[in-house]
């Protein structure tokens, strides 16, 4: 053997390698390795160098290189644990790149014609260009493995690098005598399927995203569900609740007068146990229900005489901020108060009736009342104190076309308001 022939050995050698390498490129662009099975990838790969590198020198026809190719191309991608129509598509994507570069280096640089040889000079630089290409495109898309598009979508893009191939070999075998057109084709032909890579990946973000907002509804759909199911069980347990201690109050007065005590602290025990603690307020209505529940968290502790009769609808269509924000202020400053004083008395009374929501907070207090104009100051030191905050009041009251009244006595303060649901805004 020559030294010649050694070399066009070496150099085909290093051409199908280089190729080959880059296909493995191509394939790790969609495919995963977590989901490949087979256990000597090396032993596929050599299969498919021996495979092409026979069929091409025995035969040396265009149809059965463009065959053995696929073949080979698909032998190493069946491994991968993925969808057969995912495997044609990634095929086909694959070899067109291969044969379009091809088919421009050796049309560019050789007079070729069908079933001539092409010098292995020329099958290295197709590789390194192939590899070159798959290394670019390896390092700017990111595509997601784990999404599958759906089968339409998948023959949609497997068309493209299918018909490239198909123009492409018309073109050779009918046109070789225009070589530089088939050149310019090819390169946009290539071009095209260059953009097929990006395009996948913009349809397998498109469609991770749609998949995403689809769960998502349906989620916040299992959430509210849930809620709407929790909401009626808290509902129907806050009614047993009601029901029981009126139940238990009533056998109570009913044991009053009999002899026997262990009936009644059992009864007294039960009580105590299906009130919470921290609930003072219980109508349903989560606004006023929190900010009240918050506000007399303590008031147990700090007064004597709580007195509380709430009675407003579950759902009333205003603005629960105002309502909240009059609440806050009138209740937060009584609870103070009253817990400086000697009575240490609060009452709160809040009713609706026919479109009218009536507020009427009532609490002891120490110390003096000073009015300036039309506004009330307090001897104590916090200015605030039935001041700053009962202004804020007014205010809110006024601008919702509502009514308040405020008077005190020497041990008592009161403040009456009267809003018109239907003007709150």
């Amino acid at each position: 053997m020559d030294m010649g022939n050694l070399n066009n050995i070496l150099l085909e050698i290093l051409a199908t390698g280089v190729r080959f390498y880059a296909i493995k490129c191509f394939i790790d662009i969609f495919l995963s390795k977590d989901e490949y099975q087979c256990k000597y990838t090396w032993v596929l790969y050599v299969i498919a160098c021996l495979w092409t590198s026979i069929i091409y020198e025995i035969f040396k026809m265009p149809v059965l290189n463009i065959i053995s190719n696929l073949t080979a191309i698909f032998l190493l991608v069946c491994p991968y644990k993925v969808k057969m129509s995912r495997k044609l598509l990634i095929t086909v994507m694959i070899y067109a790149v291969n044969v379009l570069v091809d088919s421009i280096v050796v049309l560019s640089f050789t007079k070729y014609t069908v079933g001539d040889s092409v010098n292995q000079i020329y099958e290295c630089i197709t590789s390194l260009v192939i590899l070159i290409i798959a290394i670019a495109l390896e390092r700017t898309i990111p595509i997601e493995k784990d999404i599958y598009l759906p089968v339409v979508y998948r023959i949609s893009l497997g068309a493209v690098p299918v018909i490239s191939i198909g123009c492409l070999y018309y073109m050779v075998i009918t046109g070789t005598k225009l070589k530089m057109t088939v050149v310019v084709v090819a390169a946009c032909i290539l071009f095209i399927n260059i953009l097929i890579f990006y395009l996948y990946n913009s349809l397998i973000q498109f469609y991770s995203a749609h998949i995403e907002k689809k769960m998502l509804e349906q989620m916040v759909e299992v959430y509210s569900y849930q809620l709407d199911v929790a909401r009626e069980s808290q509902k129907q347990v806050n009614s047993l609740r009601h029901d029981m201690k009126h139940h238990i109050i009533e056998l109570q007065s009913m044991l009053k007068n009999t002899n026997n005590p262990e009936i009644i602290k059992y009864l007294q025990d039960m009580e105590k146990f299906m009130l919470n603690p921290k609930e003072y307020v219980s109508t349903g209505n989560k606004e006023i229900d929190g900010v009240l529940n918050y506000l007399l968290r303590n008031a147990e502790q700090v007064l004597k005489d709580v007195d509380i009769k709430i009675r407003v609808p579950e759902k009333i269509y205003w603005n629960d901020f105002n309502i909240c924000a009059i609440l806050g202020n009138l209740v937060d400053n009584a609870v103070r108060e009253a817990s400086k004083s000697e009575e240490k008395y609060l009452k709160i009374d809040i009713q609706t009736k026919k479109g009218i929501m009536l507020i009427h907070v009532k609490n002891s207090y120490s110390g003096r009342i000073i009015e300036t104009g039309n506004k009330i100051q307090t001897s104590q030191k916090e200015v605030a104190i039935h001041g700053i905050g009962l202004e804020n009041v007014k205010k809110i009251v006024k601008s919702n076309g509502g009514e308040i009244e405020i008077g005190y006595t020497e041990n008592y303060f009161e403040v009456k308001i009267l809003l018109y649901l239907s003007n709150i805004k």
